[in-house]
């Protein structure tokens, strides 16, 4: 039985326009294809997601500096901003200006006055800190300066550190972390849902029991309380891991349960009641008829999971509870700056925000186009 005739009847005007257009007929993943390519607002949620991966597996390659890199002299500098055009020299390869220190004699603050002086060009592809991937070492960057300064497009953190450039490889942390969080709930809740709704009787209702008792805890108190028993001192890669797994615990209830709803409608379609008149195994309705009808909801479900993740690790980073140093998240870097005294010292270290709202908005964006696509046949 092919995916289409696994459908239900639906209003098939947009069917028959593109069978008819195409002289040929189409599969459904083929008008997915299709569909989807024509949503502005997906596609570019996709471009946009598709940006965010590259930034987070070469954050290395991207950033100029990695995590650890500091200037203790450049405590608290602000941006420097890209310039491609100055009085005296007109049009000219991109460069920065650089600061120089004033003190207010009024507050005895220190200030940094930008110093026409001092201007640093920026090159491409240079050499500079050692990063690693796959196994592998490389000291080439994206772009940097080659005569031994510095530039800090995003300014500097307390110690002295690139923002822009930890906020890069943040990326890489965050990102991961709602990726594994979102696989692993998704095979979980895959498997406990189509199972149970697939095999019914007592292990149907022990597994329903299961899946309540962790639906029946209320979620942030209990990510509070389980993250304030991990060991302050473990390793943070332990702590990123036992991190992941209580995100995972919460996350994989409700996609079984809907995955179960569906199961249970599908066992009544005429295809699967076929398909066990001529005695096909279980495993064969399975993976060849079930499985595969769900995987719509399967897919939208998890581009929403994804940016829920990251918003849920950056916010939880922020009080302290989840990524730990060494490690770099945009949740972790903002915990730098929750006190106002910090805020009003450097606003800028408050940039992880933006790629926070960019990375939900992404993601949500190639959800709403992997929704709409997911049922060709609408005239929507």
């Amino acid at each position: 039985m092919s995916d289409l005739q696994a459908l239900p009847d639906v209003p098939d005007g947009t069917l028959m326009n593109a069978e008819a257009k195409s002289g040929v007929s189409l599969s459904y993943w083929q008008l997915v294809r299709r569909r989807f390519r024509r949503n502005l607002y997906g596609m570019l949620g996709l471009y946009s997601c598709i940006l965010i991966v590259f930034v987070a597996v070469f954050s290395g390659f991207v950033a100029p500096y990695v995590p650890q890199t500091s200037d203790r002299s450049m405590l608290y500098t602000p941006p420097q901003w890209i310039k491609i055009y100055s009085s005296e020299k007109g049009f000219q390869r991109p460069f920065v200006y650089g600061f120089s220190e004033e003190m207010d004699m009024t507050t005895f603050e220190i200030r940094f006055v930008r110093d026409p002086e001092k201007v640093t060009e920026i090159k491409y592809f240079v050499r500079g800190d050692e990063w690693t991937f796959l196994g592998m070492t490389f000291d080439r960057h994206l772009f940097g300066t080659d005569d031994g300064s510095r530039i800090y497009l995003l300014g500097t953190d307390n110690l002295g550190r690139d923002v822009f450039s930890r906020m890069i490889w943040g990326t890489r942390i965050s990102l991961l972390m709602g990726v594994t969080v979102m696989f692993a709930a998704l095979i979980i809740g895959t498997v406990v849902g189509v199972t149970t709704g697939f095999l019914g009787g007592l292990y149907d209702l022990v597994m329903q029991r299961v899946v309540e008792f962790f639906k029946a805890f209320p979620d942030l108190p209990l990510y509070l309380a389980l993250m304030a028993v991990l060991p302050r001192r473990a390793d943070p890669l332990a702590v990123f891991i036992m991190f992941a797994s209580v995100l995972v615990l919460l996350r994989w209830a409700d996609l079984s349960r809907e995955l179960r709803g569906k199961v249970i409608s599908m066992r009544r379609l005429d295809y699967v009641r076929a398909a066990e008149a001529v005695g096909a195994p279980n495993s064969r309705i399975l993976f060849r008829h079930i499985i595969p009808n769900t995987s719509s909801h399967m897919i939208v479900w998890a581009t929403y999971q994804l940016p829920e993740v990251i918003l849920l690790e950056s916010f939880l980073s922020f009080l302290g509870i989840g990524v730990q140093a060494p490690m770099v998240s945009w949740g972790l870097m903002l915990n730098q700056v929750r006190d106002f005294q910090s805020f009003s010292a450097a606003p800028w270290m408050m940039a992880p925000v933006g790629m926070i709202i960019l990375s939900v908005l992404a993601f949500n964006a190639f959800g709403d186009g992997l929704r709409d696509a997911m049922d060709p046949y609408s005239n929507a």
